[in-house]
């Protein structure tokens, strides 16, 4: 907070920029912050992995160019998954290419899971995070924060 009381993403959001780095499709159905850049860090193959039963994702050999075309090297930027891994990679992978000022949002946006066989929340996504805890978020879609993956 600045002396005003305000955050510093309010005094001045054009300071720090928000990257939400999970599938296109978590940011469309799932929702997202509506201050946050959809700068996918995998992309959905559309192919089915019986071993580890789970989709195939590859990395989006755009994501390093996007942010390159979006951000300065010395911006500050906040990058957000679902629960902080993916974000981590993206950090790692932004870091390499020279950005300086790039950060992990720990629990992302939904986080961890209810592990309570009582609750009915049980293997819920509702314990944490940015969309549990108040933050702004959104289904809504600016155009102007959309990047093509």
């Amino acid at each position: 907070m600045d002396a005003t009381g305000s955050s510093s993403w309010e005094s001045s959001p054009d300071k720090i920029n928000l990257v939400d780095c999970r599938l296109p499709q978590e940011y469309v159905f799932v929702g997202h912050a509506p201050m946050a850049y959809k700068l996918p860090f995998k992309l959905l193959t559309g192919k089915w992995d019986s071993e580890k039963k789970d989709y195939v994702l590859e990395d989006n050999p755009a994501f390093e160019t996007h942010a390159k075309k979006l951000f300065g090297l010395d911006d500050t930027i906040l990058v957000m998954c679902r629960s902080g891994h993916r974000s981590a990679a993206s950090v790692n992978r932004l870091t390499k290419v020279g950005f300086t000022n790039v950060y992990n949002i720990i629990d992302g946006f939904e986080c961890d899971k209810i592990s309570d066989e009582d609750s009915v929340f049980n293997g819920k996504r509702t314990k944490n995070a940015w969309k549990n805890s108040f933050a702004p978020w959104t289904y809504g879609l600016n155009p102007g924060l959309v990047c093509a993956p």
